[in-house]
């Protein structure tokens, strides 16, 4: 998943872009968090947290976050 991101990451949009980043700074985090504060943290709207979900392949945050490993 993480090199998904990576690789997708200089195609998407500049507020996908800071979605990703935070997503690779701290993937565990992102998983757990709540939409609103994912948008905070990354600086966009909400909208665009989904957005980006889709854009590296997934319906959306909770299919997103679905994907990751069980901890």
């Amino acid at each position: 998943m993480l090199d998904r991101i990576k690789a997708c990451l200089p195609s998407l949009a500049p507020a996908e872009q800071r979605v990703g980043q935070l997503v690779l700074a701290d993937p565990r985090a992102f998983a757990k968090l709540p939409v609103t504060e994912l948008a905070d943290r990354a600086h966009v709207s909400k909208p665009t947290v989904v957005r980006f979900c889709r854009s590296v392949g997934y319906d959306g945050l909770s299919d997103f976050n679905s994907s990751w490993p069980a901890a």
